[in-house]
């Protein structure tokens, strides 16, 4: 009777082992879900006189020809490359620096004769800077009479009653909309150069620039409505189902949504296109 029962305890046991063995494939990590059976495990450590193992056959090799490459068209001018490797345009301001040695420069520089050149490029930076313009005016009246004094009338701005040249404001507005500077950073920048002056004088001079470019825009507004195509616009929309059933199941469909409007049509059209 005891025999029977350690050997029903011993087979519970083991089915209990396999049972937890199931539970971890089916419900555990990754890393217990995979079990290596290596048969070559016991034989790691084998004599010298065992056999190696067989080695695949070699496959065949083949040929495969060389590939060259084309050359693309060049998006620049042959002339535009120095001997120092430097590409610039010929409207890039470039300051010319004359280095003499001592020869040329001493006591017997006549003894000398300059029979070439070398040139030699380096690309350099200079920091932006602010200038104040002094505009001194003069008063002046006529000799021997009882005439006022005249005063010499102001350099003309485009600002009336303004501390900002127009050179300033075109600053302001390429810096903020074309390289996305804020005009915080730019106030930083002014404040390092030395110069005082506000946020909000900042704000209030780009509002005023961009007021004065309201006729360009309206010109240029008005040009659009002349044309003979208003407005055309690509949306991506999703519209429609793949399918109700399926892996597709619950997706929608790519389609374009273009609005347009001709001179004609006074409402807009919709065209909806689906793949």
């Amino acid at each position: 009777m005891r025999e029977q029962l350690e050997a029903q305890a011993e087979s519970i046991r083991q089915l209990k082992h396999r049972l937890d063995w199931f539970k971890k494939q089916l419900f555990g990590p990754k890393s217990e879900k995979q079990v290596y059976d290596i048969p070559e495990q016991d034989n790691l450590f084998q004599p010298d006189d065992a056999p190696l193992p067989e080695q695949p056959a070699e496959e065949e090799k083949r040929t495969i020809k060389a590939y060259q490459r084309g050359t693309g068209k060049k998006q620049r001018d042959d002339d535009c490359l120095n001997d120092t490797g430097l590409r610039f345009t010929a409207d890039v301001p470039v300051e010319v620096i004359e280095q003499l040695p001592p020869e040329l420069t001493g006591p017997d520089a006549d003894q000398y004769d300059i029979i070439g050149t070398k040139t030699t490029y380096r690309l350099a930076q200079r920091a932006s800077s602010y200038v104040v313009l002094k505009c001194e005016r003069p008063v002046f009246r006529r000799k021997g009479t009882d005439q006022k004094p005249v005063t010499t009338p102001a350099p003309f701005n485009v600002l009336d009653n303004s501390l900002a040249d127009v050179s300033l404001l075109a600053g302001l507005l390429v810096d903020k909309f074309q390289f996305h500077l804020p005009l915080y950073r730019q106030h930083q920048r002014i404040q390092q150069a030395g110069i005082t002056l506000s946020r909000s004088t900042l704000t209030n001079l780009v509002k005023r620039a961009i007021d004065l470019l309201r006729p360009i825009v309206d010109a240029q507004t008005d040009n659009v409505l002349r044309s003979r195509v208003l407005a055309m616009d690509e949306t991506p929309i999703k519209a429609g189902h793949l399918g109700r059933a399926g892996p597709q199941k619950g997706k929608m469909k790519t389609g374009w949504f273009w609005p347009c409007n001709y001179p004609q049509i006074i409402s807009y059209i919709s065209i909806l296109l689906i793949k």
